[in-house]
């Protein structure tokens, strides 16, 4: 969809404000009148940051899937698995309120899986329900009267979805997917000495790749030139590939120049994270820091649909900050890039070397 933000006006607007004051967000006394103004983007913005998202202010497709994804209660519509996947706050009240007694799942992410499915149909059995796998009143009434007996220790947690999902302990044979973010008319931010972001993603993941491919793994890129490819394309193609690691690749941007510094993030929502994600963030964040001397800005868990919507492991990462003025133009440099790379390659191999 086209990014709605301030000073739009519309049909669109008045459909962004009606589920977030359905939401409870404040849209100010006009309400839902059309036109997004600083009350409606102040509302955009907490809900980002609630839902663990880029908290700009500005309605993009990750955004506008999150929010309609809120507006689905527990009990509002029948549950079950198919092709396309059901998605929202319903089905992830689901798999918090089965993992909350010992039914593995998969992740609490908001998507209505095979692994969901099996976990329903093996409470609806416990509990003497029908067997359908099918979630309605029946089986979600149950569900809501039933209490943890905090004496009891389950045998069953919920794990990691990404447990296991890597065999390999080397480089050799390891499945990767890269996504160089951006692309065609879509620039990206653009930093000092107008670098577009588009093109160091770009480059970084071509360089990343050569590197990758000369130690033995197999690496598919999302897109080899400068074109333009929307975000769950991205995600649908990476999916289909079967990667063993994703890798999105981004470089940062702030309003003050003295932003600078690497940062990486990993799959998490407000009721779950990706652990291996965050070890994988982590060993290379680690890397980018220690061998192009970068302030390190951590590892973070984000509800990014490049992180959420690919079931393999998923790492998004940002090597540095565009608006800097030393540290943006240089990010631009094939060797500075190469540099990256190596980092990034090395922390892949410390993550593949404790598994």
């Amino acid at each position: 969809m086209r990014p709605v933000g301030r000073g739009d006006i519309g049909k669109r607007v008045v459909d962004i404000q009606t589920r977030l004051a359905a939401l409870g967000y404040f849209l100010g006394r006009e309400g839902a009148d059309g036109f997004f103004g600083p009350h409606t983007e102040n509302a955009i913005r907490a809900f980002q940051q609630q839902r663990l998202l880029f908290a700009d202010g500005v309605v993009e497709d990750n955004t506008w899937t999150e929010l309609v994804e809120a507006g689905y209660k527990p009990g509002e519509r029948l549950l079950y698995l198919r092709v396309p996947a059901i998605r929202g706050d319903d089905v992830l009240y689901l798999q918090k309120r089965l993992g909350d007694f010992g039914f593995d799942s998969g992740p609490a992410d908001g998507i209505f899986s095979p692994a969901l499915e099996v976990a329903v149909t093996e409470f609806q059995r416990n509990a003497g329900l029908n067997v359908d796998g099918i979630v309605g009143e029946t089986t979600l009434d149950r569900l809501r009267r039933l209490h943890k007996d905090g004496t009891h220790e389950y045998l069953v947690s919920i794990p990691d979805r990404l447990n296991g999902y890597v065999r390999k302990s080397s480089l050799s044979g390891l499945r990767v997917s890269l996504d160089p973010a951006h692309g065609g008319m879509e620039h990206g931010s653009v930093g000092v000495g107008g670098v577009r972001e588009k093109d160091p993603n770009l480059g970084l993941a071509v360089e990343l790749a050569r590197l990758l491919e000369g130690n033995g793994a197999l690496v598919q890129l999302t897109r080899e030139g400068d074109v333009s490819r929307a975000l769950y394309d991205r995600t649908e193609m990476a999916n289909a590939w079967s990667p063993d690691i994703h890798i999105c690749l981004h470089h940062n941007w702030n309003p003050s120049a003295k932003a600078q510094g690497a940062a990486t993030y990993f799959f998490a929502n407000s009721a779950y994270e990706s652990a291996a994600g965050r070890r994988l963030a982590g060993y290379i964040v680690d890397a980018l820091c220690r061998e192009l001397d970068r302030v390190d800005l951590h590892k973070h868990g984000r509800n990014y649909a490049c992180l959420r919507e690919v079931k393999p492991l998923s790492v998004m990462i940002e090597p540095g900050f565009l608006s800097h003025p030393e540290e943006g133009p240089a990010l631009a440099d094939p060797g500075v890039m190469a540099r990256e790379a190596a980092a990034i390659l090395h922390g892949i191999e410390a993550y593949l070397a404790r598994l």
